[in-house]
């Protein structure tokens, strides 16, 4: 089993590595941001909702889980719902239990805790919208997080390298996907969703990839 550490408090980091090696046999560590990530890992423990397009589109064949700490509800359902992760793990879960979500994750089944699948219930009941959000290309949600960050059409196109018609055609498809009618209903539905960007990351177009 390779799993690929992607947690940005290092002290956690250290403190993971540690539990699965005391405890996880067979298991192969590596740590991305320390620069010696695996090529191929079978599972990415991650802590940030910002960095999952980035890791996904890196790691395709890899299985990811999450560990909640303290993401809000709609961070956490976006990430189940839109993105299609494998699990979420709370701080708090004992080492037996964090081993076996490992176990079942690489098994290739979804692992959740009864608060997460609540969440999970709650709000999927709520909004309706999150299943047509899967069919989004990486482009798409690039182009959504430039909207909700104030960008004109003319911007997005030049800091996405397309042109104005493409940048026109993409956000009529996510509005018709949405089933939704302006900018300005996206801009909410995101608002709702946990999509708008934090303002204390980097502006829109350093976050381009």
């Amino acid at each position: 089993m390779r799993i690929l550490i992607c947690l940005r408090n290092h002290i956690l980091a250290e403190g993971v590595k540690g539990i699965i090696k005391g405890n996880l046999d067979g298991a192969t560590l590596a740590d991305y941001y320390s620069g010696s990530a695996f090529d191929d890992p079978d599972l990415v423990l991650f802590d940030s909702r910002e960095a999952i397009d980035e890791l996904m589109q890196g790691y395709p064949g890899a299985r990811f889980i999450c560990f909640d700490l303290g993401l809000k509800n709609s961070e956490l359902a976006c990430l189940l719902y839109c993105h299609g992760i494998s699990g979420v793990i709370s701080t708090d879960l004992d080492i037996v239990m964090f081993c076996k979500a490992l176990r079942t994750v690489h098994k290739g089944d979804i692992w959740l805790e009864q608060a997460h699948l609540k969440i999970l219930l709650r709000e999927g009941r709520a909004q309706p919208h999150r299943e047509g959000i899967k069919s989004f290309s990486r482009q798409d949600k690039q182009i959504v997080r430039l909207v909700t960050s104030g960008m004109k059409n003319k911007d997005i196109a030049d800091c996405l390298f397309l042109s104005l018609p493409t940048v026109k055609a993409h956000l009529s498809r996510i509005y018709k996907t949405l089933n939704i009618e302006n900018r300005a209903q996206l801009v909410a539905l995101a608002a709702e969703s946990g999509w708008l960007p934090d303002e204390n990351h980097p502006s829109p177009s350093a976050q381009i990839q």
